[in-house]
């Protein structure tokens, strides 16, 4: 566990210092603003009809760009780790050490998942502050923490998910030219493309249709997490299988990754 800790802490340093972390940093803060500014004026009028709280509502229209963004920055770590230090050779000397190789791959997720926790929590709070602002507080304070802590969840749990997706790509293959054409390939489909027209019925198992699930597991109202005309236990009561869904796959892909790229350790 030691070992598994130091990389993991390795991992999330190197992460939080990397010359594109301030440029992503800087467009959540433009949108954020953009969200808080540009829908002040909406919120107000929407207060004149919704029963809801106007606030939680209004910020729930911003998840999908924001979650698009973190899942995007999820995808582009997960995908780079592991090819990244075979290329440059670091890997090489790494494992020379007293060190399994999955305790390498645990520690990679592990930091990288605690990043992607700490950059979702900034995202959510930020934006929530900034309607804060421009429009005004919550109509309860209770409410509007554990609406945004199970968004945080809901999206951390997300990225992680496409980070161990994204890390067996890098354990399959040691071209981050390979890596990163796969990568572009599935936030093409699982974002863009409609995946139903290829997967049908199974496109319910990707991780961004189990994502927007998790936020509204049920047709009406829309966004339940962000409305508080629905009950929290009532929304997390129909979330929860799509949650345990996600965190299933996202042990699957870890699990996958690890015994794949494990398979050195006996040779």
């Amino acid at each position: 566990m030691r070992m598994v800790y130091e990389i993991a802490r390795q991992e999330f340093v190197r992460v939080l210092t990397y010359p594109l972390i301030p440029i992503v940093f800087l467009i959540i803060l433009i949108i954020a603003y953009l969200n808080g500014a540009g829908g002040a004026r909406d919120l107000r009028s929407f207060e004149e009809w919704t029963t809801g709280d106007a606030l939680l509502q209004g910020f729930g229209q911003s998840y999908g760009a924001t979650s698009m963004i973190c899942t995007i920055m999820a995808i582009f770590l997960g995908a780079t780790s592991i090819p990244y230090e075979r290329w440059s050779g670091s890997l090489n000397v790494l494992l020379t050490k007293p060190l399994y190789r999955r305790d390498y791959v645990i520690g990679k997720f592990m930091g990288l998942s605690g990043f992607m926790l700490l950059f979702n929590t900034f995202t959510v709070l930020f934006i929530g502050l900034l309607m804060i602002m421009f429009f005004r507080g919550p109509q309860s304070s209770l409410e509007f923490i554990w609406r945004l802590a199970a968004y945080i969840i809901i999206m951390s749990l997300s990225c992680s998910t496409v980070i161990a997706l994204n890390m067996l790509f890098g354990v399959i293959s040691k071209d981050i030219l390979v890596v990163t054409s796969a990568s572009m390939t599935y936030i093409f489909f699982d974002w863009i493309w409609h995946n139903e027209r290829i997967l049908g019925d199974l496109s319910i198992l990707t991780p961004m249709t189990l994502y927007g699930l998790a936020i509204h597991p049920f047709a009406e109202p829309f966004n339940p997490l962000f409305n508080t005309t629905v009950q929290f236990y009532r929304w997390f009561s129909a979330a929860l299988p799509f949650l345990a869904i996600l965190f299933i796959e996202m042990l699957l892909f870890l699990l996958v990754g690890i015994y794949l790229f494990s398979r050195g350790d006996n040779v």
